[in-house]
C-alpha cells in the first residue's frame, strides 16, 4: 500500500478467501464511493456490508449513515465485509482478522483482545473432496467402481455403437478412439456391389484426426473407399458424402408369387397368387428407396450344367399415409447370371412429402425347379429427408465414409477407429499458444474454456500464471492426461480427474481458476499449535500393505489395446501374489504408470496420520493444500507453545516455563515490515537451561520473534512437524476443523528417484523348453480310398501328441514311402493342423507311414512303421442324392420329405437328419430315427413328427374377416388384419380348447411400424404369450386354462401395423419344435457306410 493512496480490501463472500478483491483508491472519496468503486454491484446489499477503518492507531467500525460523509486519509485502510443478519460487530472483526493483511498488529490485537501478529494470503480456495482412495491423500483418486461405466467401445476391440441421447465425446490429450455414429449407418447399390456410407461423431474440437483404422487394417489397405474429416474447426463445410438424412428399415421378408395347390398340397391348375409385401417410409419424406436381395443369387442352370441368365419381375407401388388408390412407382424386370448373393436398388421421388405405404409385389411366378435360383427379399426400405443430418451451432469433429463392403467388409461397419489429439492452449516459448499438448494443464484448460462446456470460462476467468507454472512442472515430472469423455459427468468430475493426473485438485476463489498442487512447499503459511486452536485430534490409518498395485490402462505404446501392469510394493521382494487395483484415469504411457502407482504407494506409507485442530474463523488464515507448523504437546512432552511476552536483545520472555535442553530451539514468524502478512517461518537456537524458565536465550544472529506471537519450542528440527491442510471443515459459532496431514516432502524425493523397469506388455516369463522331448505321436486314423476319403486314391492320415511327455507339440513329421522303397518322402504337419492328405498314389499302392513330433525344433522317436493298402477295404458306396431329389416342407408341427431314388447307384436305405438352422451336421445327434429302407427307382415320402395337425382358425388368412371379431383399431381387409394406433384392441375368434393342452401359434407382422401385438388365450383366466414389436414370423406356445374360449391378438394403442397367416393348432408330444431346421439325407448301403450326405434342405416348422 502507498502510503499516500487508501488501500482497499474487500471480501464480499462469507468465505474470507472467496472473492477477494483490492485496489488502491486516492484520498479524499468518500466511503459511500469507496464501496461503490469496490463493489459496483452491491448498492442494493450496502445493508449487509460492514466497513472498518483502520491504520495505526487502532481500528474503528464505520456505520452506514455516515458513509457519506466519511473520507479516509491516506494511510488508512479500508476493510469491506459482508456479514449475516446478526452479530454484525464480531462479522467486522473477522474481516479484520481473516481478510485485511494488516501491518497495524498491536492497535488491532488489542481491539479484539487477541495478542498475535494475524496475517492472511490466498493460496488455495477449498473444495470439497469427492472419491478418495486413500484416505490421507491430497489429490483424490477415482476408485475401480467410479470408472466402471466408462471407456466403453475398447474391452472387445474397437467397435462403434449408435448411442442416441448421450454426450457428445470430449477428447482431451492424445488417443485411440472409436467414435460412435453420428447418424444411421445406410446400404447404397451400385451395380451389384454393395456400399455403406456412415457417419460418425470424434467429439467436441477441434481435433487432429490421423491413422484411420476400420478394426486393426488401415483405410488404405482397403478399395473404393472414401473418407470426409472435419476437425470441429469454426467455417467447417458440410459433408458431402453424408449430406442429408436417410433413414434405413432392414427388412428380409421374402418376394414369392406361389402356385395355387389343392387340399393334398399338390399344385393345381390356376393363376399365382398375388402376395404382396407392404412397409410404410418415415414420416416426412421426400424420397423412398426400396432395396432387394437375391440370396442364393440369380441364374438357372440348363441340362448340360451350363450356368444362365434368369430374370424376375417385380413391381412396387405406393400410396400417401396407406390410403387411397395405389399408384405405381416402376415394374422392375431384374436380370443376372449370378450365383453369388446381391443386391439390387430402386430409389424415386415421392410426389409430397409425407408418410407413404410401399408395396412391393414379385409379378413372376415361383419356380419350383431345383435348376434356377430366383429367391428375392426386400433387405430395406429408405427414407430419405434433404435436410443435413447435423443440427449443432458449436465445432464437433466428424468422419463420413463410403466405402465398398461387397468382398471387403464381412459385417456391419463397426469398428471404424483413429487417432485424436485435441488443439488446446499449450506453453511455447514461455508463452500460450495454440497447439496439441498433454499435459494435464492443457487439459484443464480445455475442460474450462472448451465448447463442450455450458458455460465456458475466459482465459480472464482463470489464473493463468499459476495454470502456466503448473504446466511447467507437469512437463518436468513428464505427467499427462490422455482420455476421450464420452460418458455423463459433471464438470467438477471431469475437472478432479484431470487435476489429479498432475498431482493437484482444482479449486475456485469465487473469481478465478486455479489449481492446489501437491508439491514440496517452502512458504509456511501459519503456526498451529494449542494457542490458537483446540480440539487437537490425530489418528493413523494401520493397514497391511499388499504385494504391489494392479493397474489396468490403455498402452501407449501398443496401439492403445488395454493392458494391466503390476507395480510391486517399494521393497517388496519375490512373486507379487496379493495385489489390489487402483485406477489412474487419463495414463496411457507405462512407465507414467509405474511412477503416480509407486507415488500413490508411498503416499500411504509417508501420510499414515491425520490430524485435526478446530481454530476460531478469527484466527484461522489457512486453507486447503497450505503448508503450516504444528506444534502439540500430546505428540511429545518435549513440544511446547507460548506467547512471547517480552524482547531484549536476544533474550525472549514467553508466558510459560520450559526446560531447555541441548540443541533446543525456537521456531517463529518473522515479518519482513509492515505490509508482509505471512512472515518467514525462522528457527533460532536457544541456549540450554540446568533449570525451567520463562526466559529464552537465543544464540547466534537472526531474527527476533515480536511480542503477542506464537513461538514453538522444542528439539532443532522436531520442534514443529511439517503438515499440508488437506481441508477445512465448516463448525458452528465461526469455527472450523482444519484437517491436515504431512507434509511429507520425501514423498516426492522417493517419485522423482522411481526407474521404471522396461515395459513390453507380456505377462509371465519365458521358459526354456529345448531340453523337452515330446512323446512318440499316435495315428488317429489312416484312411484311404472311397470309404475313407470319398476318393478311390485317396489317403489321410490324422495324428494326435503322444503321451507321457510335457513337451508342448508345435509340429508333426509324417514320412511315406511305395513298400520296398529305400528312401523316404517327409510332410511337414502344423500341430494344429493334425493331419494331411498324401495325393501321390493310386488305388492298391501299398505305401507305409511312420511319423514323428517336434517341440520347437525338438524331434522326438519315430512311430513303428504303419503298411496301409489305398484303397483295401472300400465297399461300393451310393453317391449323393441329387439336391433336386429331395423336397422338404415345414408344417403344423411337423416336415414333409419326399425323396426320388435313383435307380443307378441306389442306396440301401437313406438316413435323414434334423439340425437347428446354421449349426453344424452332429450324426449321432440330429439323426431322425433308424435309416430308411428304399428301393431303387422309388419315391419315398416321410412324416418327421406329428402329421395330423390341422389349423383350428377359420379365415386364417383374412380372406373375408366373418369369423373374426375386430376390435379398436382393428380392421380386416386386403388379405391382413391391420391395426392403427390410438386405442389398444383386440382381434379374437371363438376357439374350442382344453385345459392344460398347450396350443402353438404362428403369424405374420407385416407393415409394422411401432407398438406391440401379444397372442392371448382369453376366457376365464387369460394367458398371454410373448409381446412382438417387429415384422416378423412369429412362434408362440401357449398353455390353456379353464374357461380359455377364444385366441386373441392384443395390439397396444401404439401397434401400428397388420397381421397375416395366423395359424393356431394342438401340439402333441411327437411334434417337432417349432422354428427354423436343416433337414439333410444321407444314401447308406448294405452295411451302413454313408455315401455323401446331401443338403441343407431348409424349412420352418410352426
Amino acid at each position: 500500500m502507498s502510503a499516500s493512496n487508501v488501500s482497499v480490501m474487500a471480501a464480499p463472500l462469507f468465505d474470507p478467501g472467496m472473492a477477494r478483491v483490492s485496489l488502491d483508491v486516492p484520498p479524499g472519496l468518500t466511503i459511500d464511493e469507496i464501496v461503490t468503486r469496490a463493489l459496483p454491484h452491491a448498492r442494493p446489499a450496502f445493508g449487509l456490508l460492514r466497513v472498518i477503518l483502520v491504520n495505526d492507531r487502532g481500528a474503528s467500525v464505520a456505520e452506514e449513515k455516515y458513509w457519506s460523509r466519511l473520507r479516509p486519509t491516506a494511510g488508512t485502510q479500508v476493510v469491506i465485509r459482508a456479514i449475516p443478519g446478526k452479530n454484525a460487530l464480531r462479522s467486522v472483526l473477522l474481516a479484520v482478522v481473516s481478510v485485511a493483511a494488516l501491518a497495524f498488529a498491536p492497535a488491532v490485537a488489542g481491539f479484539l483482545g487477541v495478542t498475535s501478529k494475524i496475517g492472511i494470503a490466498l493460496v488455495g480456495a477449498g473444495l470439497s473432496i469427492v472419491g478418495q482412495l486413500l484416505v490421507n491423500a491430497l489429490i483424490p483418486v477415482q476408485t475401480p467402481d467410479a470408472l466402471e461405466k466408462k471407456n466403453v467401445y475398447r474391452i472387445e476391440g474397437w467397435r462403434n455403437e449408435l448411442r442416441p441421447g448421450s454426450p457428445i465425446p470430449f477428447a482431451v490429450g492424445k488417443h485411440r478412439y472409436a467414435p460412435p455414429f453420428a447418424a444411421q449407418t445406410y446400404t447404397e447399390v451400385v451395380g451389384d456391389d454393395q456400399y455403406v456410407r456412415a457417419l460418425f461423431c470424434f467429439g467436441y474440437g477441434p481435433l487432429r484426426i490421423s491413422d484411420l483404422r476400420i478394426g486393426e487394417t488401415s483405410i488404405e489397405d482397403f478399395e473404393d473407399i472414401d473418407i470426409e474429416i472435419r476437425e470441429g474447426r469454426d467455417g467447417d463445410g458440410p459433408l458431402t458424402l453424408y449430406p442429408e438424412q436417410v433413414l434405413q428399415e432392414n427388412d428380409g421378408a421374402e418376394l414369392v408369387r406361389p402356385l395355387p395347390r389343392g387340399v393334398d398340397g399338390e399344385v393345381v391348375a390356376g393363376p399365382s397368387i398375388e402376395t404382396p409385401v407392404i412397409r410404410f417410409t418415415s414420416t416426412n419424406a421426400a424420397r423412398a428407396s426400396v432395396i432387394l436381395g437375391f440370396p442364393g443369387g440369380l441364374f438357372s442352370i440348363d441340362d448340360k450344367g451350363r450356368l444362365n441368365g434368369y430374370s424376375v419381375s417385380v413391381r412396387i407401388r405406393a400410396r400417401l399415409n396407406g390410403v387411397g388408390v395405389w399408384t405405381d412407382v416402376v415394374t422392375l424386370n431384374l436380370n443376372a447370371a449370378k450365383q453369388e448373393s446381391f443386391l439390387r436398388q430402386h430409389t424415386w421421388t415421392l410426389p409430397t412429402r409425407g408418410r407413404w405405404q410401399i408395396e412391393v409385389t414379385r409379378l413372376s411366378e415361383d419356380n419350383l425347379s431345383t435348376q434356377v435360383s430366383d429367391k428375392v427379399v426386400l433387405s430395406a426400405v429408405q427414407s430419405i429427408r434433404p435436410e443435413y443430418p447435423i443440427n449443432l451451432d458449436k465445432p464437433v469433429a466428424f468422419a463420413a465414409i463410403r466405402v465398398r463392403a461387397t468382398y471387403q467388409l464381412s459385417g456391419p461397419l463397426n469398428a471404424f477407429n483413429a487417432l485424436i489429439e485435441r488443439e488446446a492452449q499449450v506453453r511455447v516459448d514461455q508463452q500460450w499458444a495454440l497447439g496439441y499438448g498433454r499435459t494435464p494443464a492443457t487439459a484443464y484448460l480445455a475442460a474450462l474454456t472448451g465448447p463442450q462446456n455450458p458455460y465456458p470460462a475466459s482465459n480472464t476467468e482463470i489464473d493463468m500464471d499459476q495454470i502456466a507454472d503448473w504446466h511447467d512442472w507437469c512437463v518436468s515430472k513428464g505427467l499427462k492426461y490422455d482420455r476421450v469423455h464420452d460418458t455423463q459427468e459433471a464438470l467438477g468430475e471431469m475437472l478432479n480427474a484431470i487435476c489429479a493426473a498432475g498431482r493437484a485438485t482444482p479449486r475456485h476463489d469465487g473469481i478465478k481458476w486455479g489449481v492446489v498442487i501437491d508439491r514440496p512447499e517452502t512458504l509456511v503459511i501459519d503456526h498451529i499449535n494449542p494457542r490458537n486452536s483446540d480440539q487437537f485430534e490425530w489418528s493413523r490409518s494401520y493397514f497391511d500393505a499388499p504385494d504391489g498395485m494392479r493397474i489396468t490402462f490403455l498402452d501407449e505404446t501398443n496401439d492403445y489395446v488395454q493392458a494391466e501392469r503390476i507395480v510391486p510394493w517399494p521393497g517388496h521382494d519375490g512373486p507379487v501374489n496379493l495385489t489390489e487395483a487402483i485406477e489412474l484415469p487419463g495414463k496411457t504411457d507405462p512407465n507414467e504408470i509405474w511412477v503416480e502407482a509407486r507415488r500413490r504407494m508411498y503416499e500411504l506409507q509417508y501420510r499414515a496420520d491425520s490430524f485435526s485442530a478446530m481454530q476460531s474463523g478469527r484466527a484461522r488464515v489457512v486453507t486447503r493444500g497450505d503448508l503450516v507448523m504444528g506444534s502439540f504437546d500430546v505428540l511429545s512432552r518435549t513440544l511446547v507453545a507460548a506467547r512471547v511476552t517480552h524482547v531484549s536483545g536476544n533474550l525472549v520472555e514467553i508466558d510459560e516455563e520450559v526446560s531447555v535442553g541441548e540443541n533446543f530451539g525456537v521456531r517463529f514468524r518473522a515479518f519482513a515490515d509492515r505490509e508482509d502478512v505471512i512472515g518467514a517461518s525462522t528457527v533460532r537456537a536457544i541456549a540450554a537451561a540446568s533449570e525451567p524458565s520463562r526466559a529464552l536465550l537465543l544464540t547466534g544472529t537472526g531474527p527476533l520473534p515480536s511480542v503477542g506471537e506464537a513461538v514453538h519450542i522444542g528439539p532443532i528440527a522436531t520442534e514443529s512437524l511439517a503438515l499440508r491442510v488437506r481441508g477445512i471443515e465448516a463448525a458452528e459459532d465461526f469455527q472450523a476443523r482444519i484437517l491436515m496431514v504431512a507434509a511429507a516432502p520425501e514423498i516426492d524425493t522417493l517419485t522423482d528417484a522411481e526407474e521404471p523397469p522396461t515395459w513390453d506388455g507380456r505377462v509371465g516369463a519365458e521358459v526354456d523348453l529345448a531340453a523337452a522331448v515330446p512323446a512318440v505321436p499316435v495315428f488317429v486314423s489312416i484312411a484311404s480310398g472311397v470309404a475313407g476319403t470319398g476318393d478311390p486314391d485317396g489317403l489321410e492320415v490324422i495324428l494326435r501328441p503322444g503321451t507321457g511327455s510335457t513337451a508342448g507339440v508345435t509340429e508333426f513329421e509324417l514320412d511315406h514311402r511305395l513298400q520296398g522303397a529305400s528312401t523316404w518322402a517327409t510332410v511337414i504337419i502344423p500341430a494344429a493342423s493334425a493331419g494331411a492328405s498324401l495325393d501321390v498314389y493310386s488305388a492298391t499302392d501299398q505305401v507305409e507311414l511312420r511319423a514323428r513330433a517336434l517341440a520347437s525344433t525338438t524331434p522326438g522317436d519315430y512311430t513303428d512303421i504303419a503298411p496301409i493298402t489305398v484303397g483295401g477295404n472300400d465297399p461300393a458306396i451310393p453317391p449323393a442324392l441329387a439336391s433336386d431329389a429331395v423336397t422338404v416342407m415345414g408344417v403344423l408341427g411337423y416336415a414333409t420329405l419326399t425323396i426320388s431314388v435313383p435307380t443307378a447307384g441306389a442306396p440301401s436305405q437313406i438316413q435323414i437328419y434334423r439340425v437347428p438352422a446354421g449349426n453344424p451336421l452332429d450324426r449321432e445327434a440330429h439323426a431322425v430315427g433308424l435309416p430308411i429302407l428304399v428301393a431303387a427307382g422309388s419315391t419315398v415320402s416321410y412324416i418327421d413328427g406329428d402329421g395330423t395337425r390341422t389349423n383350428l382358425i377359420t379365415d386364417s388368412a383374412f380372406n373375408s374377416g366373418s369369423a373374426w371379431t375386430p376390435g379398436d383399431g382393428w380392421t380386416i381387409a386386403g388379405g391382413v388384419a391391420t391395426h392403427v394406433p390410438g386405442t389398444a384392441g383386440t382381434l379374437s375368434q371363438a376357439l374350442g380348447m382344453d385345459a392344460g393342452k398347450t396350443y402353438r401359434t404362428a403369424f405374420t407382422v407385416t407393415d409394422f411400424v411401432a407398438g406391440t401385438v401379444t397372442p392371448r388365450l382369453t376366457g376365464g383366466t387369460d394367458v398371454s404369450g410373448v409381446a412382438v414389436g417387429s415384422a416378423e414370423l412369429v412362434l408362440d406356445r401357449l398353455t390353456a386354462v379353464s374357461g380359455n374360449t377364444a385366441f386373441a391378438i392384443d395390439a397396444a394403442s401404439a401397434f401400428d401395423g397388420a397381421i397375416d397367416d395366423l395359424i393356431v393348432f394342438l401340439e402333441t408330444a411327437t411334434c417337432v419344435d417349432a422354428g427354423a431346421w436343416d433337414y439333410w439325407v444321407e444314401p447308406q448301403n448294405d452295411e451302413n457306410i454313408a455315401g455323401p450326405v446331401s443338403g441343407p434342405f431348409e424349412t420352418t416348422i410352426f
